[in-house]
C-alpha cells in the first residue's frame, strides 16, 4: 500500500471512507440511547504524518518485499498478494466525515460526535531510550522492533505466498523478511519508534434530546 500509485491510493482512501462510515452506522444501531463508544485508531495526524516503527517509516517496511521480488525470492504475483489490506492513514478530518457530511443514517440513529483527538505515541521498551547503544543493546533493540511488527504483518506475508509453496518454504521466506528488518533496525538503532493514534468519542442521544 505504501508503493501504490496515485490512482490506487485514491481507491484505498475511498474504501477507507466507506468502511469508516459503515463502522459508525453499525455501532450506532447497536448502542442504546445515552450510550457512548470510544475508539482508538492507528492513524496519521493533521499533517498526514505516518507511524515510524523504524527509520524512514512504514514505506521502508514494505520496501523489503519489493527488494525480495526483484531478487527473485518471491514472485511478482506474491509481491502483489502480500499487500496489507488496511487503511491506516485516516486523518482527524476523515474520522469526522460521517458527522460533517450529513449522512442520513447518522442523524436518524441520533449519533453525535463528542470529540476527536490525535496524539503521537512513542513505543516503550528499555532500549528505545538509550542514546549510545552497545552491541548487546542494539541486538535487543532490533529484536524488540521485530516483535512489535511480527504479530500484525505475519498474516499478510503468509497469505500472499503461493499455495504451491511448502509450509517450510513459506516460513523460510517469512524468516528472511524479518531477518532483513532486524538487520536494518540494528543498523539504525538510534531511531525511537512511534505511532499516531486518534481517539474518537461518539454518543447516542436519548430519545428526548434534540439535535
Amino acid at each position: 500500500m505504501t508503493e501504490a500509485d496515485e490512482n490506487e491510493a485514491r481507491l484505498i482512501r475511498e474504501q477507507g471512507k466507506a468502511d469508516w462510515r459503515a463502522f459508525v452506522i453499525s455501532r450506532g444501531r447497536e448502542l442504546k440511547p445515552g450510550g457512548f463508544i470510544v475508539t482508538m485508531n492507528l492513524s496519521s495526524d493533521e499533517e498526514n504524518n505516518d507511524a515510524s516503527h523504524v527509520e524512514n517509516g512504514t514505506r521502508l517496511l514494505f520496501s523489503f518485499l519489493s527488494d525480495m521480488a526483484r531478487e527473485g525470492v518471491i514472485t511478482q504475483e506474491e509481491y502483489l498478494a502480500t499487500n496489507y489490506h488496511g487503511h491506516h492513514l485516516r486523518t482527524p478530518a476523515d474520522f469526522k466525515e460521517p458527522f460533517t457530511s450529513d449522512l442520513p443514517e447518522v442523524g436518524e440513529l441520533g449519533q453525535d460526535l463528542v470529540s476527536v483527538k490525535s496524539f503521537k505515541h512513542f513505543l516503550k521498551h528499555p532500549t528505545f531510550n538509550i542514546i549510545d547503544k552497545g552491541e548487546t543493546e542494539k541486538l535487543e533493540y532490533s529484536r524488540a522492533i521485530v516483535a512489535s511488527i511480527y504479530p500484525w504483518l505475519h498474516h499478510s506475508l503468509y497469505d500472499g505466498l503461493s499455495l504451491s509453496r511448502s509450509e517450510e518454504e513459506k516460513q523460510m521466506i517469512i524468516d528472511q523478511y524479518f531477518s532483513r528488518l532486524e538487520a536494518y533496525a540494528f543498523a539504525n538503532s538510534d531511531h525511537k519508534p512511534y505511532v499516531f493514534y486518534t481517539e474518537v468519542v461518539i454518543k447516542k442521544r436519548m430519545h428526548n434530546e434534540g439535535l
